[in-house]
């Protein structure tokens, strides 16, 4: 098996490669986010089984070395992106499948045996590593107290491992599933093939809509804020008790220290070893990102499409019902993700896009560059000239100074610069007269400044409300999260680079008047 060109000049572009990295990470991102937030206990067996497809039909159509390894890198990095509040251990399922992936498949002429091995030693993990976060989180107390329990419940004299048991037929349950996946998986290929003569399973091609990306509620910031405070307080009893500081407050009750010590696990790690891990996971992939941009960046347009098309075929496949209708729906999903396109049909584009990416790497000049070659850029971009940072019209050109001058009285300051609030107005009002003319209309930056309710934050709650063309927010890198929760921006799309931007976005929304 050689090395393929997997590169965006490449024919494999035109290919599935990454239409099935799209289709994974939506798994992995949207999927895996909803299913960790309702705390299912069957999460490695869905998010798992659908990685694993994705995996085995990347080998199929693209058996080159390294590509099934590059695809989970790029997977990873979208995860972190759309689901931020996936664990750790998430990530180390995914890692795990697309290294086992990129191991068995080294040669497709094993495909149908490889496929049943990666389908049971993911899924495997799964189950076990499940089990070992529960005796992490809860201790073996937990175990020995589902024993006592299930034995007084039946009465008998003898003594039975039940908490052994139940493990057991929770890892069987995963064998059984992958041994399932893995004998389905193997022919799917042949299959797809038949699918794709059939006119009941193919989606006619309109344009993409854009990635739905929901807002962080404010309810559950209060609530973490409540659980800090129960942490806080649990520590200092525990640490009581446990030095005998005067009589012990907590309960000797082996039920209660058991749920007490999970919940003082549990919230370490969401307060400390979660984050730290998550950060220190982020941070490595964000360098990866650096590297493969140009996958990134195709992945990203075809992820709208992607999430339409799952979409649209649940919509067609609602004349089915219960296990019918899944199968009907994964049948048109992958019959037109492995098609020459992905089809969909929707009428909600975004009109919102955002542009981030590292300080100093020439977003502004880009940007600049992209409006002078266009006559529907309106807005406003702060370019630095001469070493300074100035207002300048996207449209007219014109400039003016955005730091504050010598003995300027009103002045906005963040960090080490300090800017004019009568050149920022200046600024927002020329924003204003421009909001409702058709095209592009560019506010550059929001950062720091609009976050804490200063700068252009009040324009950018306008436009958000009132204009229905095309918006693009140029967003300091790390910071689009934060500006996507505190505008409630949806649905957007997030893009690197200029040149990422749909020629055809926002068309089909109904426009401004020039």
């Amino acid at each position: 098996m050689s090395d393929i060109d997997i590169s965006r000049n490449s024919p494999w572009v035109r290919g599935p490669y990454y239409r099935l990295i799209a289709l994974w990470a939506l798994c992995e991102a949207m999927l895996g986010g909803m299913i960790h937030g309702l705390k299912l206990p069957v999460s490695g067996l869905i998010v798992g089984s659908a990685a694993i497809v994705c995996i085995c039909l990347i080998a199929w159509y693209v058996p080159g070395k390294g590509s099934i390894i590059k695809a989970t890198i790029i997977v990873a990095i979208f995860k972190m992106m759309l689901s931020p509040q996936a664990p750790p251990p998430a990530y180390i399922a995914v890692f795990f499948q697309g290294s086992m992936g990129e191991l068995l498949f080294w040669n497709r002429k094993f495909f149908r045996i490889s496929c049943l091995l990666l389908a049971v030693l993911g899924l495997l993990e799964s189950g076990l590593q499940r089990i070992l976060v529960l005796t992490i989180v809860y201790g073996n107390e937990f175990w020995k107290v589902i024993n006592d329990f299930i034995n007084g419940l039946t009465r008998q004299k003898q003594t039975t491992n039940y908490s052994l048991l139940i493990g057991s037929g929770y890892v069987l349950l995963h064998l059984i599933a992958g041994i399932f996946v893995g004998a389905c998986t193997s022919g799917l290929p042949k299959r797809i093939d038949r699918w794709k003569e059939s006119k009941q399973y193919v989606l006619e091609a309109t344009a993409p809509a854009g990635i739905l990306v929901p807002a962080v509620s404010k309810k559950r910031k209060r609530l973490k804020k409540g659980l800090f405070i129960i942490w806080l307080l649990l520590i200092g009893l525990y640490v009581q008790s446990w030095f005998k500081i005067g009589t012990p407050i907590l309960p000797s009750n082996i039920s209660l220290k058991i749920l007490l010590r999970s919940l003082i696990i549990v919230l370490s790690w969401i307060f400390i070893i979660g984050p730290l891990l998550r950060k220190a996971l982020h941070r490595w992939l964000q360098k990866k990102q650096t590297g493969s941009q140009q996958e990134v960046a195709e992945v990203l347009r075809l992820l709208p499409a992607t999430e339409q098309l799952v979409v649209q075929s649940w919509k067609r496949s609602a004349g089915n019902k219960g296990w019918k209708r899944i199968s009907n729906w994964s049948r048109i999903v992958l019959v037109n993700a492995l098609a020459d396109g992905i089809p969909l049909t929707t009428s909600d584009r975004p009109n919102i896009f955002i542009l981030t990416a590292p300080i100093q790497t020439g977003k502004t000049s880009s940007l600049i560059k992209w409006a002078a070659e266009r006559e529907d850029v309106y807005g406003i971009l702060t370019p630095v000239i001469n070493g300074k940072r100035v207002f300048m019209n996207a449209h007219s050109k014109e400039q003016f100074p955005m730091e504050a001058m010598p003995g300027e009285q009103e002045t906005l300051s963040v960090g080490r610069f300090v800017f004019s609030k009568t050149n920022f107005e200046k600024a927002i009002k020329m924003v204003r007269d421009d909001k409702n003319k058709k095209g592009w209309l560019i506010l550059d930056e929001i950062g720091p400044l609009e976050l804490r309710g200063e700068g252009f934050n009040k324009l950018v709650k306008e436009i958000i409300r009132d204009r229905k063309d095309k918006i693009l927010f140029v967003v300091r890198e790390g910071l689009q999260g934060q500006v996507r929760d505190c505008f409630n921006m949806e649905p957007i799309l997030i893009v690197s680079r200029i040149e990422d931007l749909p020629e055809n976005a926002g068309e089909n929304s109904q426009q401004g008047q020039p």
